[in-house]
C-alpha cells in the first residue's frame, strides 16, 4: 500500500510520518522517491528524504521525462521521480509513504489504484499553530508567511483525500492514522 500524506505547510507530515515508522513494522518512508531545488533541512540529512538537485539538473529531468509528477512551489521545483513508484508496486508486503504536494495526489492516486492500494491524508492545522511550528523549526517570520500564503490553495484540495486530520495532539493524530491503516488493509 502507498500511503500519501499531503496538506498545509507546517501541518506536521514530517513528523507524523516519523511517529508511525516507530509503530509499524513493514512501514517505510520512500526514501529518494521525491527530488527538489530546495536547500536541505537538518532534518533531511537524517531521514534521506530527497534527491537534491539544481535546477538546471531538475529541468533536464523533466524534459528526459524522469518524473511521474512535478511542481514549482515556493520557488523550488518537487517532483516524483518513476523509478521510485516502481518500488511501491513491486514490493506489496510492504507499505510505503511519502509526502506529496496536494495536486500530485490526484494524479498519483489515479496512476497507481490498479497497481497496489492508495490511502491518502491531508493534514492540517490552524494558522496560528502553523506559524509557531515553521518558527519553531527554523524559518525566518517572512519565510514562515510566504508558506502559509500557500495553505488557502492547499485546503482546497481536501475533499481530493480519503482522510482529513486536523493535526493538534500528534499521539491522537498518529493513533487515528493507525486506525485508518488498519481499516484500510482490511478493507473495511
Amino acid at each position: 500500500m502507498f500511503i500519501i500524506f499531503s496538506g498545509v505547510s507546517g501541518s506536521g507530515k514530517n513528523t507524523v510520518m516519523n511517529e508511525l515508522l516507530k509503530k509499524r513494522k513493514n512501514l517505510f518512508i520512500l526514501e529518494q522517491s521525491s527530488a527538489t531545488t530546495r536547500e536541505k533541512r537538518e532534518s533531511d540529512a537524517i531521514y534521506n528524504t530527497y534527491k537534491y538537485m539544481t535546477k538546471e539538473e531538475f529541468e533536464k529531468g523533466i524534459s528526459d521525462g524522469e518524473f511521474f509528477e512535478f511542481e514549482e512551489v515556493h520557488g523550488c521545483y518537487y517532483g516524483v521521480l518513476n523509478e521510485a513508484l516502481n518500488r511501491v508496486i513491486d514490493n506489496p508486503q510492504n507499505d510505503y509513504m511519502r509526502d506529496i504536494d496536494v495536486k500530485g495526489n490526484i494524479k498519483l492516486r489515479n496512476y497507481l489504484k490498479d497497481k497496489c492500494g492508495v490511502l491518502s491524508i491531508f493534514l492540517d492545522a490552524p494558522d496560528d499553530v502553523i506559524y509557531d511550528r515553521l518558527i519553531k523549526r527554523g524559518e525566518s517570520e517572512e519565510r514562515a508567511r510566504i508558506r502559509l500564503s500557500r495553505g488557502g490553495l492547499e485546503r482546497e484540495y481536501k475533499d481530493q483525500f480519503d482522510v482529513c486530520i486536523e493535526n493538534l495532539d500528534l499521539n491522537d493524530t498518529v493513533n487515528k492514522i493507525c486506525g485508518f491503516l488498519d481499516a484500510h488493509r482490511t478493507g473495511r
